[in-house]
């Protein structure tokens, strides 16, 4: 839980742009993932993280 704190804090300190290149860089299976408001994108990121801790 720690982790995806700290990448919530780091995401948060991104600009958009940055964060859309973050996600097109480690989630290329999800390229609409980065689209969207900077919150939405944030949330995505979290939930692809948590989806990647539970399998």
């Amino acid at each position: 839980m720690e982790e995806l704190l700290k990448l919530k804090d780091k995401l948060e300190k991104m600009t958009s742009a940055e964060l859309y290149e973050y996600v097109k860089e480690n989630y290329p299976e999800n390229p609409d993932a980065g689209l969207g408001k900077k919150k939405l994108v944030i949330r995505r990121v979290l939930n692809l993280e948590r989806e990647k801790m539970n399998q």
